[in-house]
């Protein structure tokens, strides 16, 4: 465990002038492999696995949970070792490069299985290539969203660079689930349904690798003048049990992290339901149908990021969270007791779900703006306790927490569509091209489970106390302390 010493926090030393627009695009365009990634294995992941492949929906569930569970173990040590690195590449690009340069053949893998693999043998290729994915995407992660926290030092500039980071990831996320469905999942001449044929996977998978190492490079080069090296007197830094120990008993941390675990509980289990509620509940399966409900959930995001900065010019960021957990909650429950069999809007009808993911998108925006500026603002406090700047440790258990989330969702989906199918029809499961259980428990878990998530979720947030007179009065005290240390 023992590591080089702590960098010194040469960023926090410079002019606090708002960080250039350039170089806000050009590290906002570095968010794109993250989002991209993230939203294409919620979509496509259990799906292709399950009910194209044919692997059993319990086995799909501990292949993909496994996985996150060994990314969610990395995520944080990678932080503490960003933080505590010295390197003429900059203690993030470092792992940044090298990261990038791997993720993206790492996807293209894991939607190439080979076809005559049975069960035993498909189980080892999802648990090995999901494993290498998460930890390639780990490594050039965490020190890609610890450089954004350590960027600007001002309380609304931090929110400005995190939504221009949200609007690229978005740009990568619309494009990538518009095209996916649109370029690989078109309509058939026989009329089947084209999410259930093997062929576009892996086109998919070398498609969209390519654009996540392509804009992971872009990030890490682009921001390459902004990188620190480490410097000046060794600073002892905490060793990595004790550094996480110190972030937990960080009340302001403790309150996002537990808020944004649940919330990603309920992210991640609605969107590895998404093709199972447009398949079998709301009985919607052509790809151009399905590309144009996906896109209107992201045009919706990219006018709601411009609203919510905005917005945060007078509004404190808690409350911002708190109004798109509620608004995004209230959506997810119309989505199962409005649409379905039986339901006032009934089946086979898009627009209802076009409406929905547009007004879905301008909410859901800001909790992805909104939770990583909060981040830099607890890196304040910690400096202001400890002398020292620890992005790369708290970015790194938010997306520890994340992960376990992420790996309990996929486990929890995976597992009860299993129960529900035997309930349903007493059949066996994982039969390509079979309904995975009855419509209503999917409906149930597309949308009201996540709902009541996030309400949940809303309880831990209201502890958090840092607005922005609190930040800017802990900034004014590390201001005198660094100019008593220039004396």
């Amino acid at each position: 465990m023992s590591m080089p010493a702590l960098s010194p926090p040469l960023s926090q030393t410079a002019d606090p002038r708002p960080l250039p627009l350039s170089a806000k695009l050009l590290y906002g365009v570095g968010e794109m492999p993250i989002t991209v990634l993230m939203v294409l294995s919620g979509l496509f992941m259990l799906f292709f696995y399950n009910s194209v492949m044919g692997l059993p929906s319990a086995l799909v569930g501990i292949g993909l949970s496994s996985s996150l569970v060994v990314d969610a173990l990395l995520d944080p040590y990678i932080g503490h070792i960003s933080d505590r690195t010295r390197h003429r590449f900059g203690r993030r690009h470092v792992f940044m490069l090298p990261g990038a340069l791997v993720t993206g053949p790492c996807f293209f893998l894991l939607f190439s299985p080979p076809r005559s693999l049975g069960h035993a043998g498909l189980f080892v290729w999802l648990l090995a290539c999901s494993i290498a994915l998460r930890a390639a995407s780990a490594v050039y992660r965490i020190p890609y969203l610890s450089l954004g926290a350590e960027l600007s030092r001002d309380y609304d500039d931090r929110t400005k660079t995190m939504a221009i980071r949200t609007l690229f990831g978005l740009l990568g996320t619309l494009g990538a689930t518009a095209l996916s469905f649109l370029l690989f999942f078109s309509a058939t001449a026989n009329g089947s349904k084209p999410t259930l044929l093997y062929a576009g996977y892996p086109r998919m998978g070398l498609a969209f690798g390519a654009l996540m190492t392509i804009a992971g490079l872009t990030g890490t080069l682009g921001t390459w003048g902004h990188r620190t090296s480490g410097g000046g007197k060794d600073s002892n830094g905490p060793h990595f049990f004790s550094g996480f120990r110190i972030a937990m008993q960080n009340r302001a941390f403790r309150s996002i992290w537990f808020s944004t675990t649940v919330f990603f509980l309920a992210v991640v289990l609605n969107f590895s339901m998404a093709i199972h509620y447009f398949t079998w509940y709301a009985q919607i399966s052509r790809g151009e149908v399905l590309s144009l409900i996906q896109s209107c959930f992201y045009v919706g995001a990219i006018g709601g990021v411009v609203l919510w900065m905005a917005l945060a010019r007078r509004t404190e960021k808690r409350t911002l969270y708190i109004m798109a957990a509620v608004a995004s909650a209230i959506l997810l429950f119309m989505a199962t007791f409005l649409i379905g069999a039986g339901r006032p809007f009934g089946t086979g009808r898009a627009w209802p779900l076009i409406v929905g993911h547009v007004v879905g998108g301008i909410f859901a925006s800001a909790v992805w703006v909104v939770p990583a500026s909060m981040i830099a603002d607890v890196a304040d406090t910690d400096e202001l306790a400890t002398g020292l700047r620890r992005e790369g440790i708290y970015f790194g258990i938010m997306n520890f927490g994340e992960k376990i989330a992420a790996g309990g969702a996929l486990l929890f989906a995976g597992g009860l569509l299993a129960v529900f199918r035997k309930m349903s029809h007493g059949g066996s499961f994982g039969t390509p091209g079979n309904p995975p259980a009855a419509a209503h428990f999917v409906g149930l878990l597309y949308g009201a489970v996540p709902a009541m998530l996030l309400l949940l979720a809303l309880a831990f947030i209201l502890p958090y106390g840092l607005n922005r007179r609190a930040v800017h009065d802990i900034q004014l005290q590390l201001a005198g302390r660094r100019a008593a240390r220039t004396e």
